[in-house]
């Protein structure tokens, strides 16, 4: 091994994208709740397509806590929305931070009040409203809203953020001072070993080895053999998760650390990233076991167009030169904010060895990620620009014929479990289509297991466009089905007086659903959509009058086609 490539500063390649760490106010904020802070999800935790910007507190499974400011400031903005944070409310503190509170029940009364008569005066549910500084001061302890389950909430819990003011960038709410008991030291359970090029073996083959983990005394060894046999260059991936006290949870890391020989090749750290970086998790991570098994295991190798900045003195990008015939000894040290931490340590014999890489396969068509990837073919053009790749690759091509539902053949756009950073165009000709249905057109996606979804597009001169943000199977199709309602607690005739609210489930097969109307004898009412649920709720409020009335709903899908219901309800 190149021992001497590490220590003379001229040949190595050190990333430090990250900035030097700073000291926060620890006795600045109080808890935003009452309750002991019991953690469901830690800052960086890693998830779909990005890492979690808050920590999660758990509230014994019930919604209805109060929830307190931090400290003195403003409400600085109000978002509502049906997916998200569903409803959020955001304090801007004079010391230079934000706080921010997700998956709300409700507001305060007098926030409340404001919030409910702006989404009557736009006739929208969704909201993003900012507010000045005089317009919702509050003081520290004081009451601002209820914990819930709004939005993409996995059940009722408080999802909790502090933000700098001036980069709007999330940061680790523990490093704030704010107490959660934690004894636990992190789990690593899995060493994953990847050949870094086609002259590489790992163990005598060309193909990553995966090697469970048992912890023996006070650290963590590989089960079976604790020598790994590495020829040529190599670089290394664990799963590991943080078990607080008082939950199940397998929460996320603070610091990852790994050593060849006592010296540091790879280190990062959760203390604070950008929302532009967020999806860089996609190669942070080893995409593809998270697409095929949905297990994270956390790579210590920065792909050349991987652009986060939680990265700290990585030497060669984290890929290891194996190729001295001695023995090397390889620890990694896993750590949780408050500094459990846990060790896993093995050995690496460097084998010198020839690979035969001739049966390598090179077919395809080379994309870049240094400048715009153009591929067309059998009516079919996709644009992939260079910073959408995380790393150069030989994109792969077929075809398969058309599905029962489709007005093309499927296009096999390499693989799903390659991870695209941005969007790409797609294009697809669609000359097939029947006269009266252009309209309804869509380009729909196909994945391993037969489900169609929808990728979107819009017709024009015999082709339809989207863009899309991975690669995969794609084919024409068309939607003319409109979407579902179904009434859950009302029908014609009903006596709604013992009950308070109007539910109703709305559904779409395909395009997905692009707008909902509620009216009562003529005028809009506030209906909430809880996405997650595919339900509309109507809490009743002044638009319900004694007596009959008149209940109708409209929902609209992305392709124009539309479904009404209407009802009757009396209330006595």
């Amino acid at each position: 091994m190149k021992i001497i490539f590490f220590v003379i500063a001229s040949i190595i390649f050190i990333i430090n994208q990250s900035a030097f760490s700073q000291t926060y106010p620890t006795d600045y904020f109080r808890p935003p709740l009452d309750i002991p802070l019991y953690l469901s999800g830690t800052f960086g935790e890693l998830r779909s397509n990005h890492f979690h910007s808050g920590m999660d507190i758990r509230t014994q499974e019930k919604p209805g806590f109060k929830i307190f400011a931090i400290a003195d400031g403003y409400v600085s903005r109000i978002k509502i929305a049906p997916g998200g944070y569903g409803r959020a409310l955001y304090i801007t503190h004079p010391n230079g931070f934000v706080s921010v509170y997700g998956h709300l029940q409700k507001y305060n009364k007098i926030i409340n009040e404001y919030v409910t008569k702006e989404q009557y005066r736009r006739e929208s549910y969704s909201v993003d409203l900012y507010f000045k500084k005089d317009q919702f001061p509050v003081k520290k302890g004081e009451v601002i809203a209820r914990t819930g389950d709004s939005g993409r909430s996995g059940g009722p819990h408080l999802h909790f953020e502090i933000r700098d003011e001036a980069t709007q960038k999330p940061i680790n709410p523990l490093l704030f001072g704010f107490k959660v008991e934690d004894k636990n030291r992190p789990l690593i359970n899995v060493l994953k070993v990847y050949p870094a090029d086609n002259n590489s073996l790992v163990n005598g083959k060309s193909i990553p080895a995966e090697i469970y983990t048992d912890w023996v005394g006070t650290k963590y060894q590989l089960k079976g053999n604790d020598t790994i046999e590495i020829s040529g260059k190599a670089y290394f991936g664990i799963n590991t998760y943080d078990p607080f006290n008082a939950g199940n949870n397998k929460n996320g890391v603070y610091s990852i650390k790994l050593s060849v020989d006592s010296i540091m090749v790879y280190a990062h750290k959760l203390e604070t990233f950008s929302f532009d970086e967020t999806r860089y998790i996609n190669s942070f991570m080893d995409y593809k076991e998270f697409k095929q098994k949905r297990r994270t295991i956390q790579k210590s190798y920065i792909q050349p167009n991987n652009r986060l900045s939680i990265y700290e003195d990585v030497i060669n990008r984290g890929i290891i030169d194996f190729d001295d015939n001695n023995l090397h000894k390889i620890v990694y040290s896993v750590s949780d904010i408050v500094g459990n931490t846990s060790y896993l340590e093995f050995w690496v014999r460097s084998v010198i060895d020839t690979l035969d890489n001739s049966s390598n396969d090179t077919s395809g068509t080379l994309f870049t990620y240094t400048g715009t990837n153009i591929f067309k073919k059998d009516g079919v053009k996709l644009t992939v620009p260079g910073k959408a790749l995380y790393d150069t690759l030989n994109f792969k091509y077929s075809t398969s014929p058309a599905p029962p539902s489709g007005f093309s053949k499927v296009y096999h756009l390499h693989y799903n479990w390659v991870p695209l950073q941005t969007w790409c165009e797609l294009v697809i000709s669609a000359k097939e289509i029947p006269d009266g249905l252009t309209d309804k057109v869509l380009i729909a996606s196909l994945d391993d297991d037969g489900e169609i979804s929808s990728a979107g597009g819009k017709y024009k001169n015999d082709n339809i466009t989207t863009r899309v943000r991975n690669f995969g199977n794609f084919f024409i199709t068309i939607d003319t089905i409109p979407p579902e309602i179904k009434p859950i607690n009302i029908r014609n005739g009903k006596d709604i007086t013992n009950q308070n609210t109007i539910k109703v489930r709305i559904t779409d097969d395909l395009s997905g659903i692009k707008s909902y109307r509620p009216i009562l004898y003529g005028k809009w009412i506030l209906m909430e959509y809880d996405a997650k649920n595919y339900m509309l709720i109507y809490r009743y409020d002044d638009m319900l009058n004694k007596g009959e009335n008149v209940f109708e709903l409209k929902v609209t899908d992305e392709k124009g086609n539309f479904s009404t219901y209407k009802a009757k309800v009396i209330l006595k």
